[in-house]
């Protein structure tokens, strides 16, 4: 059964992914490494947080295999994060399925608008309840064009 079928089934790896990508400031991070290798030190910078604070945030990632930290030794100890294949091939995948939820959900508000307002135009519906709609679907078409 599906993640979301059965309560009883418990995943902590998808919890934790869940979490990290649930977290803007997790998420920022990705996206800064999937473009570039960073220490701890560049991110903090980046991000404009606390020290302690990006640690905390590279530590859930590294727990689950997220990104992985490298040793530079030259001309000091440093330590370099990126994210590793699986895990550009995961942020890859997120991304394509959500750019198909929002085209599709786009589409399918879009469809029952114009029905809708066929119904509405063969007197088959009601101008208030065309009207609800509209406004319901055109603000939920509005925040998938953010």
């Amino acid at each position: 059964m599906s993640e979301f079928g059965d309560e009883k089934e418990k995943s902590p790896i998808v919890d934790t992914i869940y979490s990290i990508f649930r977290d803007s400031t997790r998420r920022t991070v990705l996206k800064l490494l999937s473009n570039m290798k960073l220490t701890a030190d560049e991110l903090t910078k980046e991000l404009k947080i606390s020290r302690p604070a990006v640690e905390k945030h590279l530590k859930q990632m590294l727990e689950i295999g997220l990104i992985e930290r490298k040793a530079d030794t030259y001309p000091t100890l440093k330590y370099i994060y990126t994210i590793p294949t699986p895990g550009i091939d995961l942020l890859s995948n997120i991304g394509d399925a959500i750019d198909t939820f929002i085209t599709t959900l786009r589409e399918e508000y879009n469809r029952r608008l114009e029905n809708e307002e066929q119904m509405y135009v063969l007197g088959m519906s009601s101008k208030d309840r065309y009207e609800a709609i509209k406004k319901s679907y055109g603000s939920i078409l509005e925040k998938l064009k953010k």
